[in-house]
């Protein structure tokens, strides 16, 4: 018979965790009825060997506890549940490395922001705008706060009106607001909802500008000049409001600079 620092320390363990390991009825040690010291056997020694194991495979205590007093058979089933998990949680790490590599990317489209304007074809864009030049309705602060479950495959996302964008006579600044965005491969993965207040923006041809600004709020017609210009060029006009993306935000400690890109999607000018 051993002592709790004896079997404690053949199992290469604290004391503390062979007293809380038989707190959890993991092993029944013989006490004595005098002093009250509790005395291990050879059996209490492999109990907890064997619950060391299962802890290290990621096996909570009731569950060690359920494997040690179950038949073989229902052993294979608890260990065949915790592989599953951990397929689960693999996926999800795999998920958020893709992610990654995706913001990494963003972060090397600030080198655009000199500024570069470019024409792509997009999905669906899905947004929710909660900060700005208008006050969200419950609805929308109720959406902003499940989405925001889902950062980071959500995105800070912002808006200038399509009326502004069509104006050539407004100088701004423009009726900037922010919220929330998802791109469609996202919204459809973790089933967001997109129906009606969500703003969404069909598949198309899109002109992105990236800027780095102050001031997202102070946006002007000179600051998307580049944009204009590209449209002009194009024989273009936009079809919807602008959505966008906050890619970085860069502070020295005096000053904080914005890296964003405006996304507008654009159809052909009949005029």
């Amino acid at each position: 018979m051993q002592t709790v620092k004896a079997i404690a320390d053949a199992l290469g363990v604290t004391s503390d965790v062979v007293r809380h390991y038989t707190e959890c009825k993991l092993v029944t040690p013989v006490t004595n009825s005098e002093n009250k010291y509790k005395y291990y056997d050879e059996f209490d020694f492999l109990q907890l060997a064997n619950a060391r194991i299962l802890r290290s495979l990621g096996l909570p205590l009731p569950e060690v506890l359920e494997y040690n007093n179950s038949s073989v058979v229902h052993q294979k089933e608890i260990l065949s549940e915790k592989s599953r998990q951990v397929r689960a949680q693999i996926e999800k790490l795999q998920e958020l490395e893709l992610r990654l590599h995706e913001v990494q990317g963003y972060l090397e489209k600030t080198n655009r922001c000199v500024p570069t304007v470019e024409v792509v074809e997009r999905d669906s864009i899905h947004d929710i705008y909660t900060f700005g030049s208008a006050v969200p309705s419950k609805e929308i602060k109720q959406i902003a706060k499940l989405w925001a479950e889902h950062f980071p495959f959500t995105h800070i996302s912002l808006k200038i009106p399509k009326e502004e964008l069509q104006n050539p006579a407004f100088s701004g600044p423009y009726s900037v607001s922010l919220g929330l965005g998802v791109i469609n491969k996202y919204a459809e993965q973790f089933r967001l909802e997109i129906a009606p207040p969500i703003e969404t923006i069909p598949p198309g041809r899109f002109l992105i500008i990236y800027l780095k600004v102050p001031d997202i709020f102070n946006l002007s017609r000179q600051d998307l000049l580049p944009l204009f210009k590209k449209a002009e060029g194009l024989g273009v006009r936009f079809s919807h409001q602008s959505s966008g993306r906050l890619l970085a935000i860069e502070g020295n400690g005096k000053e904080t600079e914005f890296f964003i890109l405006i996304r507008v999607r654009i159809e052909k000018n009949t005029d």
